[in-house]
């Protein structure tokens, strides 16, 4: 695919936040066994009435095989200035799947982030042929086009997609919820050095595992799909 990259984008568009409801049960993929069982998912710290998973046997933390913590008073925002935490993904989705995500891919880069674009214009891919199975996307932003704070005027922008376009000149419009960590208190965790970790992907189960992560350059999309495949077959963890 040939991409033309730009600064700035079309006219702002609101990114959206899945909330809590019940639905019915969703229909799956080959290989997937049913719905979640509600009796093998750790919800036993209460975050706003969904619930998030403990730290289980391994401690919350950064690398495969630990929990990944809820953003708890770290303060991240939507697009439009609404405060969300990690937990919200932990509800029941409000949508045609109907049921708690069985993994999440954490994304989290910058404006400025060639890798941070490339993977952006080719996760849409997957995200339209998994999100239906109940894996979801959650795009976190610390940095805008040139290093500074990311702010509500260029997260819409950078949902817009006017940055990037495709073969027939259309902009790479982002399908997944893009928020904002304006302070980077909440990204300093798992990055470092801002020049050489963006972008970082890590894939979380139902229970909050790390199961697979990867810092400092665009996944290969058959490696992540693997991945999400092995996480749709297994959605709790060990």
């Amino acid at each position: 695919m040939q991409r033309r990259w730009h600064g700035r984008g079309l006219e702002p568009i609101a990114a959206a936040i899945l909330g809590s409801a019940c639905a019915p049960p969703p229909e799956l993929g080959d290989g997937i066994e049913g719905p979640i069982d509600e009796a093998r998912l750790d919800r036993s710290v209460d975050e706003g009435g969904c619930g998030y998973p403990s730290a289980g046997s391994q401690g919350y933390g950064t690398e495969v095989g630990q929990r990944l913590a809820n953003s708890g008073t770290f303060v991240l925002e939507t697009c439009e200035g609404a405060r969300v935490e990690l937990s919200d993904w932990f509800c029941r989705r409000d949508d045609a799947y109907g049921d708690y995500n069985r993994g999440i891919l954490l994304n989290i880069g910058a404006g400025w982030c060639g890798p941070c674009q490339e993977e952006s214009v080719e996760l849409p891919e997957l995200y339209e042929e998994f999100h239906g199975q109940g894996i979801e996307i959650v795009q976190v932003m610390f940095q805008d086009w040139t290093g500074q704070t990311p702010t509500a005027e260029f997260c819409d922008d950078w949902v817009a997609g006017a940055w990037a376009e495709g073969e027939a000149g259309e902009p790479v419009m982002i399908p997944w919820p893009v928020i904002r960590d304006e302070s980077f208190d909440w990204s300093s965790r798992y990055i470092s050095d801002t020049m050489a970790a963006a972008p970082v992907n890590l894939l979380v189960d139902a229970n909050g595992n790390i199961r697979w992560q990867l810092q400092g350059q665009k996944p290969d999309l058959e490696v992540v799909r693997t991945q999400l495949e092995l996480v749709l077959a297994d959605p709790y963890g060990g």
